[in-house]
């Protein structure tokens, strides 16, 4: 039997209660020798099966381990025993594969990496390195941001609606960072991320960092007790306890083929929700001030669109519709650009050129929406993401908030809504009371020195009558 298959037995043998599904971050070893669970003050690694000495070491030093197996080493992992600790598979695998894995090891934990996910971070040199070749980033205004806000949006849940496990690869930049790793706040904010829009990550330790952990040094022992902060902050997995808020659904067939749209829909702080073409029906468009379709019209799509739109709505068409749609219509403008009609007391957008510039479009959204019907708005802060939650009687408003600069900056911050208290926290900081300004339906309030990531709690005005 090969050495990672003993591994695999070893580790599967082991009796462990399954954990429930919820959104985590679990931290991976490479090395050999592992540090005392008393000194990481985590309970679980994951450990690749090609590292053997590895997995047997956490285990007899009281880690929950669960192993990572290539999608390829499946057929020749042995039967799986009960009261396993759990898998991690990675690679492109089956559900069937999967089910497999599960009927081996009833009550393990099987759990399958996306390796679509990217590093989070701002790319404020235009140049990076990728697979050893120099790339040169889109020309921008702004930092290019790698992100895993939309794809974690718009990708359907894991097994038995699990959130999506995402583990990518942080890439040097430059020789120095090859030997060093990742700076301490790149791994606060991949951390953060998967905090603050509800998916589970596999947190990639760089060799060198785990070196560093194992000798003791002050300095990697120093970033550890941050790292910790943050896990033991996000723990609490909110985003998940409550549901999304936002006023723009973008309807699509394929969300992926228009990812990079979406991906700038978020980056100007528009929250969406994504609908397929088959959902499109009038009670499916209530509560929304946008309908963006980004497929061609079709007829059976005019009739909930014109009710949308008559009752206040706007739509924006992707290029013009076949026939004439809005027939009776008023036009409002009309040049080679877009044309746009009042239907009812809404009105109709339909662009005319191809959105070959997402970053413009999702302007141009920002305006067609103006100030007083977004969700939020966010000053200062050009690599400010915002998510806003509520609970599920509409009390409490949750905003998470995440720098993938980690500038370290006050932040204004403006969400619709009266509000009578905001409660801001940060892994850096306690609870706080932050003084709020009230100005047409909206309210604003300063996050303090945003460092990473962050929370506000916000509670409507009627709870304290």
């Amino acid at each position: 039997m090969s050495t990672s298959r003993c591994v695999l037995a070893l580790v599967l043998l082991l009796s462990w209660p399954r954990a429930a599904a919820h959104a985590e971050v679990i931290v991976r070893w490479d090395l050999d020798q592992v540090p005392p669970r008393e000194s990481l003050d985590i309970s679980t690694l994951v450990i690749p099966a090609s590292k053997p000495a590895a997995a047997r070491e956490a285990v007899a030093r009281g880690f929950r381990v669960y192993l990572e197996v290539d999608v390829s080493a499946l057929p020749e992992a042995p039967a799986l025993a009960d009261g396993v600790s759990g898998v991690v598979v990675r690679g492109s695998v089956s559900a069937g594969q999967l089910d497999e894995l599960r009927l081996r090891a009833p009550g393990a934990r099987v759990l399958s990496i996306d390796e679509r996910g990217m590093w989070p971070h701002i790319r404020l040199n235009p140049v990076a390195l990728r697979d050893n070749v120099l790339q040169v980033a889109s020309r921008s205004a702004q930092p290019w941001m790698d992100s895993n806000a939309v794809f974690v949006r718009i990708t359907a849940p894991g097994p038995n609606g699990a959130p999506l496990l995402l583990s990518p690869a942080w890439e040097p930049t430059t020789v120095a960072d090859t030997r060093h790793g990742p700076a301490l706040e790149d791994y606060l904010v991949a951390i953060a991320e998967a905090g603050s829009f509800g998916h589970d990550l596999v947190l990639r330790l760089h060799e060198g960092f785990e070196r560093r952990l194992l000798l003791g040094q002050p300095a990697a022992r120093a970033d550890w007790q941050e790292i910790r902060r943050y896990l033991e902050f996000y723990s609490w997995d909110l985003p998940r306890r409550y549901r999304r808020i936002s006023n723009v659904a973008v309807v699509s067939a394929d969300p992926m083929g228009s990812i990079e749209i979406l991906r700038l829909l978020t980056r100007h702080n528009l929250p969406f929700e994504q609908l397929a073409p088959d959902d499109l029906r009038a009670e499916a468009l209530k509560g929304f001030a946008i309908v963006v379709l980004l497929d061609p019209l079709t007829p059976a799509q005019i009739r909930p669109l014109t009710a949308f739109a008559h009752d206040g709505g706007t739509v924006v068409l992707n290029g013009p519709p076949p026939g004439v749609a809005w027939e009776g219509a008023v036009p409002l403008v009309k040049n080679e650009r877009h044309a746009a009609y009042g239907v009812g007391s809404g009105r109709v957008l339909e662009l005319l050129e191809s959105i070959d510039d997402p970053d413009a479009f999702a302007l141009s959204m920002r305006e067609v929406l103006g100030p007083e019907r977004r969700v939020v708005d966010v000053w200062n802060g050009i690599t400010v993401l915002v998510a806003p939650y509520e609970d599920a009687n509409a009390d409490t408003v949750l905003v998470t908030v995440l720098d993938y600069a980690h500038d370290a900056q006050p932040i204004p911050v403006r969400v619709a809504g009266a509000f009578s208290s905001a409660h801001y926290e940060s892994p850096e900081s306690g609870p706080a009371l932050l003084p709020l300004q009230h100005r047409n339906g909206h309210t604003e309030f300063v996050l303090p020195a945003l460092r990473v990531g962050g929370r506000v709690f916000l509670t409507r005005e009627h709870e304290r009558r």
